[in-house]
């Protein structure tokens, strides 16, 4: 019974080694079509380590030995369009954060001249609101600062819709003009 079960395990080796052996006769072929999807030396050598590792594991699911050849290409391709997408996917995402952090910087630089150029024109509007003619000052403010309808200013006033509008006009006009 002991020496069935040496005779079948030498068996099972010399199997495994014949394998492996038909494994690597096509190592050169296999690298060639990693190559041709990964388009890198390094990762097409990693595309056929892994692939071989995948095909000795699963050696068991092919049945016809004489396509083995097409079963190998197989997995190394889809092996390669594995990695290939794995490290598109790696570098992109590098490269958009880098994106991102440039144009973080880009508008906080933006932001800080916005809020200068901001300043300045509100200081400036501010002046030019003041020389405007009470009336007209008192309507546009109404509306710019405490955010009131036209009705409502009317109502606060005590002057009609059209008058509110008018005033509204003329105001921004002169704005406008200065």
């Amino acid at each position: 019974m002991e020496a069935i079960n040496q005779k079948d395990q030498r068996i099972a080796f010399q199997v495994e080694a014949q394998s492996t052996t038909d494994f690597y006769s096509y190592y050169q072929e296999m690298y060639f079509v990693a190559k041709r999807v990964v388009y890198d030396h390094y990762l097409a050598e990693d595309v056929v380590q892994e692939a071989m590792i995948k095909a000795y594991r699963y050696q068991k699911h092919l049945s016809d030995r004489t396509k083995l050849r097409a079963w190998l290409r197989t997995i190394v391709i889809r092996t390669a369009i594995d990695v290939y997408r794995k490290e598109k996917k790696i570098t992109k995402l590098s490269v958009e954060e880098k994106l991102e952090h440039g144009l973080e910087l880009i508008k906080t630089d933006d932001l800080v001249c916005q809020s200068i150029e901001l300043m300045s024109l509100c200081e400036e509007l501010t002046v030019k609101v003041q020389g405007l003619p009470e009336k007209l000052r008192h309507v546009i403010l109404l509306k710019a600062e405490e955010d009131l309808t036209d009705q409502m200013i009317a109502d606060r006033l005590d002057i009609s819709l059209s008058a509110v509008k008018t005033r509204l006009h003329r105001a921004r006009k002169q704005l406008r003009a200065n």
